[in-house]
C-alpha cells in the first residue's frame, strides 16, 4: 500500500513538470530581464510649497463680471514636484470646476516678467495671463476668495 502512495506521488510531480515544461516553453528556461543600473534611479516626487497662510492651489479657467462683481471659473489642484528638478512641476484636478468671487479687499498677485505685481481682481477679466493659469489662494468663511497669487513656473 505504502507502494502506491509513493508512485502516484512521482506521478503527480511528473505530471506537473511536463505541464510546467509545456506551458512555459523555452521562455520558462530564458533569463529575467536585466536589472537596472544603479545609477538610474526613479523619480521621486513631494508636495508643492504653499506661500505662508495659502492652503490650496487653483486653475483659473476664466474670470468674467458679473453684475459688477469679478467672478472667476477654477478647478482646484493638488500639485507635486520633482525632488531633482524643482521646474519639473504636475498639477492634477483634485475637485469639479466651480465659480468664486472675491471678498472685498481682495488681493490679486499676478506675475509680470518676474516680478509680482498686485492687480484688481477686475484687472483678471480683461487680461490674458503671460505666464501660467496656477495659483495659490485663500477664502474666507463664505467661500470668497481673500488672496490669489500668481505661481511662477520657469
Amino acid at each position: 500500500m505504502l507502494m502506491n502512495h509513493r508512485h502516484a506521488a512521482v506521478a503527480v510531480l511528473a505530471s506537473a513538470a511536463a505541464l510546467l515544461a509545456t506551458t512555459s516553453g523555452t521562455a520558462g528556461a530564458a533569463p529575467g530581464p536585466a536589472a537596472k543600473s544603479p545609477s538610474v534611479s526613479a523619480t521621486t516626487w513631494k508636495p508643492c510649497h504653499l506661500p505662508a497662510g495659502y492652503r490650496h492651489f487653483l486653475e483659473l479657467r476664466s474670470a468674467s463680471d458679473v453684475r459688477g462683481r469679478t467672478v472667476v471659473r477654477v478647478t482646484p489642484q493638488t500639485c507635486v514636484v520633482n525632488t531633482e528638478n524643482d521646474e519639473d512641476v504636475i498639477y492634477t484636478p483634485s475637485g469639479a470646476t466651480r465659480s468664486l468671487s472675491f471678498a472685498p479687499g481682495a488681493t490679486v498677485e499676478v506675475l509680470h516678467d518676474t516680478d509680482t505685481v498686485e492687480v484688481t481682481p477686475r484687472w483678471l477679466v480683461h487680461h490674458k495671463l503671460a505666464n501660467s493659469p496656477y495659483f495659490s489662494y485663500r477664502v474666507d468663511g463664505h467661500g470668497r476668495i481673500t488672496a490669489l497669487r500668481e505661481i511662477y513656473h520657469p
